[in-house]
């Protein structure tokens, strides 16, 4: 499960830069990138993040904020039912980190708990990370319903500059 979760990420990607290259301007569009966004879920973005693009490709949807100091990134990726991971897949995704497939040096998790968000349990998962370049980050994954289908929250973000209550507050506006 968590190898053709990896594979399909990586097909995402590699079809999003692709879109970027053909729809650029398009996809950076800060107005639609809110919009693409909205149809996720509804939230306050956090202070400090700005729209940096979306993608809508076959039944998968992305938009992404990335932060204004620093190399943080807020990511909402909805895809149809059964295509997220599960709570044990997420906790093992962090806890057996495959050095060969993943672009982090190492992974600590730091917590896993389960939120209710949008009337429903969501898991959410934190770990902390040294990213390619030694740099050591903190990561959040939440896997809950979104508005049209399930819905994981990526949050990466420099260890130094994390603030776990701006987090709290800000998956408590999900709605």
């Amino acid at each position: 499960m968590l190898k053709n979760l990896l594979i399909g990420s990586t097909i995402l990607v590699i079809l999003g830069g692709a879109m970027a290259f053909v729809l650029g301007p398009q996809l950076f569009d800060d107005a639609r990138v809110n919009r693409v966004a909205a149809s996720i879920a509804h939230f306050d973005l956090p202070a400090g993040y700005e729209p940096d693009y979306a993608v809508n490709i076959l039944d998968y949807t992305i938009a992404a904020y990335k932060s204004n100091e620093g190399d943080g990134h807020l990511v909402w990726l909805q895809a149809p039912t059964g295509i997220m991971p599960s709570e044990q897949v997420m906790q093992g995704y962090v806890a057996n980190n495959d050095q060969e497939t993943m672009a982090w040096e190492s992974s600590t998790l730091v917590s896993h708990e389960q939120r209710i968000v949008r009337g429903q349990p969501a898991n959410l998962t934190i770990s902390d990370r040294i990213n390619g370049n030694g740099e050591p980050y903190r990561s959040l994954n939440m896997v809950f319903e979104g508005e049209n289908g399930t819905v994981l929250l990526v949050v990466n973000q420099p260890l130094a500059l994390w603030d776990a209550a701006m987090i709290d507050a800000f998956i408590a506006s999900i709605r």
